[in-house]
């Protein structure tokens, strides 16, 4: 019975006050260097994994290159 009445007291106490809210122009600006740096630092990350995302799907096999260098580790 206390749940209920906490909870009909909610809106009651929301409607009480009226907040003005205010976004200047510069938020905007943030917003839309946030969205652009996501999508470069996703397509860097893309650029620097290529290799691996296509070894990963199996449209490109081992080159020599990586073999090469797999032995050259075992070797340390």
């Amino acid at each position: 019975m206390y749940i209920l009445l906490c909870l009909l007291q909610i809106p009651l106490l929301s409607s009480m006050f009226h907040i003005l809210v205010y976004i200047d122009p510069g938020t905007g600006s943030i917003v839309l260097q946030a969205l652009v740096a996501s999508v470069v630092g996703a397509g860097i990350a893309v650029k620097l994994f290529w290799h691996r995302i296509l070894k990963f799907f199996g449209i490109r096999k081992n080159t020599n290159t990586d073999l090469s260098e797999k032995a050259g580790d075992s070797k340390k």
